[in-house]
């Protein structure tokens, strides 16, 4: 499919609210990583044929994750590129990119195997790493997407600065991400008017699902400018999950919008090939906890093992470490945490 602006379709058609589904990426997390081969092309062919345009697949860190992580996948990267080239006639497929995790060359081999926008995920507090990807991904001729993950650590002045540094980097779209789901409608609406107003590249929202409003939260960023949201079918994906593509594109219905998704085609692609799936267990109140505190999901085992070390309450450190450090709490610093808790 040739290169298409992000913002208008080869049809003309304008584009106030795109959806980008990643089901086959942010999804994988629930499923251990095992799409099937057969999962990917249903899902993919299906998402297409109602009316999504961009669709994002592959390991939930991103390009060469399976090959830098303990978590290998069904599907190598390189067979996900196949698939998708073969399965879509009009749809974009795209993948996510974390500098570290993948290097230039990753880029590079997805590019020359029909890949069209790539998503470079980077700590809102860290985007320097952006650079190189998004500069490459503007040389190669694809879309270029811009991920800001934990954009709650910082007040909206500073993603402000953020969304300019990757626009500066080439970046054509850039992502606010509720990494840890704590965001409120109210706080998306005054974060999106804020930013919208002192930037002209366009914004998206990923949202978690840990207070049950990541569709509401999405909701919110449309109405306050985002051009672009993530979702899933089911709202399948790490942790709590995200917003769900297929009652997501309901609402956009309701709202108007009569002539883009096919909620039905999407309800039923949902029903019939994600709600069947085995899924890791989903502890509830940990992502509760971690919605209202903020804290990212990768850190609880951390402070799970911090907690039963020093015999004190889980999510009472849980709270304790976030008001110390939400972006990369070290195992030292949890540690005497829990021990200080444990003293008193």
């Amino acid at each position: 499919m040739s290169e298409t602006s992000p913002m208008v379709a080869e049809d003309g058609r304008p584009s106030a609210v795109e959806i980008l589904d990643c089901t086959l990426r942010d999804g994988s997390y629930a499923v251990d990583f095992k799409f099937t081969e057969s999962t990917i092309r249903s899902v993919l062919s299906g998402l297409e044929g109602a009316g999504v345009r961009y669709v994002e697949l592959g390991h939930g860190l991103g390009l060469n994750a399976a090959e830098r992580t303990a978590h290998p996948m069904l599907v190598s990267d390189a067979r996900c590129f196949g698939i998708a080239s073969e399965t879509l006639t009009s749809a974009s497929w795209g993948m996510f990119c974390i500098p570290g995790i993948a290097e230039l060359d990753h880029l590079r081999q997805a590019v020359a195997a029909g890949m069209q926008f790539v998503r470079v995920g980077v700590d809102i507090s860290s985007v320097a790493p952006a650079e190189a990807f998004l500069t490459l991904a503007k040389d190669l001729g694809i879309t270029a997407f811009a991920n800001l993950m934990k954009t709650n650590v910082l007040e909206a002045d500073g993603v402000t600065d953020a969304v300019r540094q990757c626009t500066e980097y080439g970046a054509d779209v850039v992502y606010l991400v509720d990494s840890v789901g704590g965001y409120l409608p109210s706080d998306v609406t005054e974060l999106f008017e804020k930013v919208g107003q002192s930037v002209t590249v366009p914004l998206g929202f990923h949202g978690h699902d840990n207070l049950s409003l990541a569709n509401a939260n999405a909701l919110a960023a449309t109405s306050s400018g985002a051009r672009f949201v993530d979702t899933t079918l089911d709202g399948i994906g790490r942790g709590a999950g995200n917003t769900v593509t297929e009652t997501f594109a309901a609402a956009l219905h309701a709202q108007g919008c009569r002539d883009t998704y096919d909620f039905r085609a999407l309800a039923e692609l949902s029903e019939s090939v994600v709600r069947p799936l085995e899924r890791l267990h989903d502890d509830r109140t940990y992502q509760l906890v971690g919605g209202v505190t903020r804290t990212h999901s990768s850190f609880f085992p951390l402070i799970s093992r911090c907690a039963k070390t020093a015999n004190v309450d889980v999510f009472e450190l849980m709270a304790a470490v976030a008001d110390i450090d939400r972006v990369h709490p070290a195992e030292a610093m949890v540690l005497a945490a829990a021990n200080a808790m444990a003293a008193r």
